[in-house]
């Protein structure tokens, strides 16, 4: 698979069978793909929509025989897409997040009669100041809604993530960062790291899109400010 090779690679948005939306793949077949692709590090991100997820005591059974397998080829990160609720309010309680390698913070969904931009505003805000979140997943895509709050509301939430070491995504799934969202988020140097948001195999360390979309900006990859493999594993 061509990749630039400035891209990290790293892929820290993996969606597996613990997904309604991805219930036919799973984490073997997952970090076999990411060998084949040369991913380096993997984390397996489930949604994570309730207090005490139900699926968590088989998904970390599975983690771990899927790392005795292949630990020696790629590293796997247990992890977790997390809903991004009113205010910033986390979905999963505090003490499961801070048990996984990598939490993912979205919002998908804006309460009806709410305005969109305060919402995402409070609510993204919310998140990075939770403590809890590494990184704010398709952060201008809202239940596959494109959304473009005011540029002060952009720039304070860029600013505030940068401050709190808190990691953009670009999101090969959705396609998402929106250009004008990922363009403020390089030029103040705010963390970014390459996932997919997979729900299938194909989607599995697809770098290419990543590259593309940096370039179309007038950036060279290898000057963007990106999350370290260190970063990504402690």
């Amino acid at each position: 698979m061509r990749r630039d090779p400035a891209i990290p690679r790293i892929d820290l948005h993996v969606h597996s069978h613990f997904s309604p939306c991805a219930k036919d793949v799973s984490m073997y077949e997952e970090v076999r793909v990411a060998i084949e692709r040369g991913v380096s590090v993997i984390a397996i991100t489930d949604h994570g929509t309730t207090r005490q997820p139900s699926w968590l005591e088989d998904y970390f059974r599975e983690l771990e025989d899927v790392r005795s397998l292949y630990g020696d080829d790629v590293i796997v990160l247990s992890g977790m897409e997390v809903d991004i609720l009113d205010s910033g309010r986390l979905a999963v309680s505090r003490e499961i997040l801070k048990m996984l390698d990598v939490v993912v913070a979205s919002i998908h969904r804006v309460p009806p009669g709410c305005d969109v931009a305060e919402y995402w505003r409070r609510s993204m805000l919310g998140a990075i100041r939770s403590g809890l979140v590494d990184i704010l997943g398709h952060p201008t895509d809202v239940g596959w809604r494109t959304v473009r709050p005011p540029l002060e509301y952009v720039l304070e939430v860029l600013d505030e993530a940068r401050s709190a070491g808190v990691a953009v995504e670009l999101n090969y799934h959705h396609r998402d960062p929106q250009p004008y969202f990922l363009k403020l988020a390089i030029e103040r140097r705010v963390k970014l790291v390459p996932n997919s948001d997979a729900h299938s195999l194909s989607e599995i360390g697809a770098f290419s899109w990543h590259e593309e979309i940096i370039r179309s900006l007038g950036y060279d990859p290898s000057r963007v400010n990106w999350l370290e493999l260190s970063e990504a594993m402690y």
